[in-house]
Order: C-alpha cells, then sequence, then structure tokens
C-alpha cells in the first residue's frame, strides 16, 4: 500500500483578532486532519509572549505546534516598509519535514477531511482562482508586473469565480495554498523560500502603483511562471468564501473562508460545527471561554443564538 504524502498543515497567529481565528480553525483541524496530517501555528518573536492563555490551551489540546517566525522580534524586516500578509510569505519560507505544505488563512475552518496532495496532483503549487480581480488587473497593470522580472504576459486566462465572473491573467486567492516541498527522491524544491525572494524582489523593482496587501496574490502566479510550473487551480469547496456566497446550499464546501466571524455566525452549519469542535477539544465551557476572552472579536451577538441552543441541548 502506497504511503500517503506527509503533509503539515499551517496557518498565523498574530494579534488577538487572528487568536480568535485559530482557535476555531485548530479545533475543525483536530476534527478533520488525517494521521500523515500535521497542524503547525506560526507566530512572530515580538508577539509570542502577547498570546492568550486560552488560545495557548486550544492550540496545545488541538495538537498544533508552535513555531517562531525567525527574525520576527520587532520591526518589518526583511520588507521595506510593514506588510503583515507577508507573515504567510515568511512562513512559508521556513524548512518543514514533509512532502506537502498547506498554508490555511487563519480565517478559515475545515469542514471535512481531505487530501490535499490529490488537490495538487503533479504540480508545484496549487490555489483556487480569485473570486474577483485586484484594483489593479488590468492587462497593462500584469505588463508592467511580469516586465520587473523580464517576463512576458503568460497567454494562459482564468475565469474570476464571483460577479460577473469577468476573464483575467492568472490571479489567485491566497487565503489556501497547497505546494509541494520536494520530489520524491527527498530533494528540496524550496517553494517557500522562492516566493518570498519573488515577493521581495516584486517590492523592490515594481514601480507600478498596486495595492501593497495583494503582492502575495500578485506573485503567485508570477512565480509559477518563473519556475515552468503554472499555478494548479483547485475547485472552489478548497476555498469556498461563505461571506461572499452565503450557505451555498448543495455546493460542496471542504475549507470555508469566513472573512468576518459575523459571516461565520450566520452560515446555517459551519459556525455550531466550529463551536462544536472546540468543545470537543476543550471541554463543554470552551464556548462561553471563547466569547469571553475575545470580547468584541467574537461577533458577540451573533454567536450568543449558537451557545443558547448549545446549551439547551446539553440540558436535554
Amino acid at each position: 500500500m502506497t504511503t500517503p504524502p506527509k503533509t503539515e498543515v499551517f496557518f498565523i497567529v498574530d494579534g488577538v483578532k487572528l487568536e480568535s481565528q485559530a482557535t476555531l480553525l485548530a479545533s475543525t483541524l483536530k476534527r478533520h486532519l488525517m494521521p500523515h496530517q500535521k497542524a503547525v501555528a506560526y507566530v512572530r518573536e515580538d508577539y509570542r509572549d502577547e498570546m492568550k492563555e486560552f488560545t495557548l490551551e486550544v492550540l496545545e489540546a488541538s495538537d498544533v505546534e508552535l513555531r517562531l517566525i525567525p527574525n520576527t522580534n520587532g520591526g518589518h524586516a526583511p520588507w521595506l516598509s510593514p506588510y503583515p500578509h507577508g507573515n504567510k510569505i515568511l512562513a512559508a519560507a521556513e524548512p518543514r519535514d514533509c512532502d506537502i505544505s498547506v498554508f490555511l488563512d487563519t480565517d478559515t475552518v475545515l469542514t471535512e477531511p481531505v487530501e490535499f496532495s490529490d488537490e495538487l496532483g503533479d504540480g508545484l503549487v496549487a490555489a483556487c482562482v480569485s473570486d474577483y480581480a485586484s484594483s489593479t488587473g488590468a492587462d497593462e497593470d500584469w505588463e508592467a508586473f511580469y516586465s520587473a522580472f523580464d517576463m512576458p504576459l503568460p497567454t494562459d486566462r482564468v475565469q474570476l469565480l464571483g460577479g460577473r465572473k469577468l476573464t483575467s491573467l492568472p490571479y489567485f486567492n491566497a487565503g489556501v495554498i497547497v505546494f509541494r516541498e520536494r520530489t520524491d527522491d527527498g530533494v528540496s524544491l524550496n517553494f517557500g523560500r522562492d516566493w518570498l525572494e519573488t515577493a521581495l524582489r516584486f517590492e523592490r523593482e515594481v514601480t507600478h502603483d498596486y495595492p501593497r496587501p495583494n503582492i502575495d496574490q500578485f506573485t503567485l502566479p508570477i512565480l509559477g511562471y518563473l519556475r515552468g510550473m503554472p499555478v494548479v487551480t483547485m475547485g472552489q469547496h478548497m476555498n469556498f468564501n461563505i461571506q461572499g456566497l452565503g450557505n451555498g446550499e448543495g455546493q460542496r464546501q471542504t475549507i470555508a473562508h469566513y472573512h468576518t466571524a459575523g459571516a461565520l455566525w450566520k452560515h446555517n452549519v459551519h459556525g455550531r460545527s466550529a463551536l462544536e469542535a472546540m468543545t470537543d477539544v476543550r471541554g463543554h465551557k470552551a464556548p462561553e471561554m471563547f466569547l469571553e476572552t475575545y470580547g468584541l472579536h467574537a461577533r458577540r451577538k451573533n454567536l450568543k443564538h449558537h451557545l443558547h441552543e448549545m446549551a439547551q441541548r446539553e440540558a436535554a
């Protein structure tokens, strides 16, 4: 029988809002990850001592390993100016002893087991097409981006998933990224390192206007073409935007991307399921502790109906 690929699923914890999200994500990873899949949370050195005790307890109970992002004890190096989104790229560049790495935005929950390597196939990196174009998503914008790497525009096009479903140059949502760490014979592919180098070069050399938070999403397709292995397009179920698409009745939603806590609590399945997963790992008082610990970040009003119904069911 073929041994399944060793996989590490990682996310970022930085700030109280992401801590609240991390406890929900970690609980669902505990519920759905398979034995060959491991969960890791990366935290900046200058934030580690500020983490709340409840966050640490849930991460530990969920078997999530906490790792520091090196050289992040103050300042914004290696970026020219602050770039919080860059924490995911710094984490991606860190060495991991696995075959497949998976980055998840912290405002996601896993809703079912999934073999991430199947989503990647034979590719180097896989992601879902973005719902919408960037504010600088015209061909002339992309031409400026690719020219910074001495590359012509690719001929490939994708269909964006939201709104009028426009056709675009390849542009992907960086909230869920699956990438290969090494070949079958153990040779490192250095995707994370190359993504960081590509993003830093983009920051240094692109003079055309662009929204800074989107450096990660601009550089994903560019790196794919630099490596001669374009980004593999995953199905929408791997990064399902419940804020934009709502309950999505009848649609597979392996990874639910909620963006705001309110959108998660309004969903007819995923909000309750995440709270139940937290209860599994931290006990029946965990949802109340979650509310007490994170306050406004937990969106108290929208959460309370779940807590009330869970308490009623427990009392029955």
